[in-house]
């Protein structure tokens, strides 16, 4: 092996040209500062970069802010920045530098409090984004935010303080759906994408909603209608603990823990719906509740079903359509958890008036009046109280309803054979209708059936007739003049669809008639003239000089 050649140099001091030499490779390491020749996207990712080598560089997050800031002139621009920003965060968040340690000195103390305010200007700018009329920059907005939420979530060591806190991400998110009247959007992504994906999110989505509705700064009818509006998109609602397995934040530990309970959550999400029936309500708020009562409300009820009774009748006491729809609920509780409601059926008869069948609702009540009505343990008094109304209403009601009217009264009578009675009552003395009038044929015999009576029990229908419907025979639409001979024939049909007379106007009917295809031409007693003011040498004519005349003197 040969030697190694000893220089001329050996022994001698290194030059100190070398040691600058290697100061200016170690200086070189370091990012330059941006210049403002850079592209906005390499400057933003250098500031970023900075920001991730150094605590020295901290000042560039109110570099990054800045740009955020100017969103309205620079949208592109602002929103790389805000992604490199909630990077930014979610490493410090993840590496504690936003949490004060034990035996800091006052300096990192004062750096962890600066980061904090830093991180809440962040997240007030990200928040301000929600409601934007631009679709993308909204949902960019929330999903940036819940990035950071899930960063607190996952490295918090205080249990769910992170999800409850005031000033925590989450609940400056859930805060900002409910404020803003113009975030329907963000709503339904937020419930899509976050909500129905993730328990804990839902947990705390419920007890946000309380929190936020019980400030009495924010318990204005507006957030209460925003609430509902979020809440009312929830559909997955578990039916078991073995169901709560999809965390978006840490996945809870130990037995005790909440969010392993169902019944902890529905405790929650009893709670938030309690805070919205508390609140001031608008009728459609109350409306749009009511709708939805029984699929998306009365699960989270299990238990506590008295709770939301209440509520249902709260409702009905408004009158109108709100009763309709309180009356709704009211009959999904009964039928399917057995709640005793003796008045349900009176209320239901109140609700049958002149305006009814002109509502524009009409074709909405009748659907679920039908579904009221499939009993067939209903008294038939009651049956033929309904039947007789309906009918007397039917004599001022637009042929779009009494052609559902007619039907519906041919179904009744097929399943209730006791109410037939009121089609054809053949004379017996001992009937007390004829008892009580012994010269009927010559005099006639008043209406037994007492309209102004509220309960259907004791309206007198039974002992009354449908000459009401006999009189519809008559009616100057051919449509339901034909219809309603159907009550002096044989009961042959088993029933009629329903659903295909509910949608009929007086409009579809019209058209109906003027669609069919004429067979034969109608024989009309008159010609037609072939001129109305003049004469055939183009002279006035009687009439047209009478016009003429008229005119003139004008």
């Amino acid at each position: 092996m040969p030697g190694l050649i000893a220089s001329d140099d050996a022994g001698r001091k290194r030059k100190r040209v070398s040691t600058r030499g290697a100061s200016k490779e170690a200086k070189s390491r370091k990012a330059p500062k941006p210049t403002n020749d850079d592209d906005p996207q390499s400057k933003i990712l250098l500031l970023e970069e900075q920001i991730l080598q150094s605590r020295e560089n901290y000042n560039n997050i109110v570099e990054l802010q800045k740009i955020v800031d100017h969103a309205d002139k620079k949208p592109k621009t602002a929103t790389i920045a805000a992604v490199a920003l909630c990077r930014v965060f979610c490493r410090l968040i993840a590496g504690e530098s936003l949490v004060k340690q034990a035996g800091a000195s006052e300096g990192d103390s004062q750096v962890v409090q600066w980061l904090r305010a830093r991180l809440d200007d962040y997240l007030n700018r990200l928040t301000s984004w929600i409601g934007s009329p631009d679709a993308t920059k909204e949902s960019t907005a929330l999903t940036l935010l819940m990035r950071i939420v899930k960063e607190e979530a996952t490295n918090s060591d205080k249990g769910d303080r992170a999800w409850r806190h005031e000033k925590s991400a989450f609940v400056a998110v859930v805060s900002r759906l409910l404020q803003e009247t113009e975030a329907e959007g963000a709503r339904q992504e937020f419930v899509e994408k976050f909500v129905e994906e993730h328990h804990d999110v839902r947990f705390y989505t419920f007890v946000a909603v309380k929190q936020i509705l019980q400030d009495v700064h924010s318990g204005r009818q507006e957030v209460a209608t925003n609430a509902i509006d979020l809440l009312i998109q929830i559909e997955g609602v578990p039916e078991s603990d073995d169901q709560l397995e999809d965390w978006y934040g840490s996945t809870p530990q130990g037995q005790k823990n909440q969010l392993l309970s169902l019944t902890a959550h529905r405790k929650v999400a009893r709670q938030a719906w309690l805070s919205i029936f508390r609140s001031t309500l608008s009728q459609e708020s109350r409306k749009k509740m009511l709708s939805v009562a029984t699929g998306h409300i009365l699960p989270w009820f299990a238990g506590h079903i008295e709770l939301l009774t209440d509520f249902l009748t709260d409702s009905f006491n408004q009158g109108g359509a709100m009763s309709l729809l309180a009356l709704s609920g009211i009959f999904k509780l009964m039928t399917q958890k057995n709640i005793d409601y003796a008045d349900f059926y009176t209320k239901l008869y109140s609700l049958l008036d002149e305006d009814l069948l002109h509502s524009k609702h009409r074709s909405r009540f009748f659907r679920m009046f039908e579904t009221f009505m499939t009993s067939s343990h209903l008294p038939a008094a009651m049956v033929a109280s309904f039947i007789k109304r309906l009918s007397r209403l039917s004599l001022q009601a637009p042929p779009g309803a009494i052609v559902w009217v007619v039907p519906w009264t041919y179904n009744m009578l097929k399943q209730h054979p006791p109410c037939t009675f009121m089609l054809h009552r053949t004379y017996h003395p001992a009937h007390a209708i004829y008892a009580t009038h012994p010269n009927y044929e010559d005099q006639g015999m008043d209406d037994p059936f007492d309209m102004k009576q509220k309960d259907p029990m004791v309206t007198g229908a039974i002992d009354s007739s449908l000459w009401e419907l006999e009189t519809l025979q008559s009616h100057y639409h051919p449509n339901v003049a034909t219809l309603a001979k159907i009550m002096g024939e044989q009961f042959t049909k088993k029933d009629y669809q329903l659903e295909d007379f509910l949608d009929h106007t007086s409009q579809t009917l019209i058209d109906a008639e003027l669609g069919k295809e004429v067979k034969k031409p109608p024989v009309v007693e008159w010609e037609l003239p072939k001129r109305i003011v003049t004469t055939e040498d183009g002279g006035m004519n009687d009439i047209g000089k009478s016009l003429q005349t008229a005119i003139d003197n004008m």
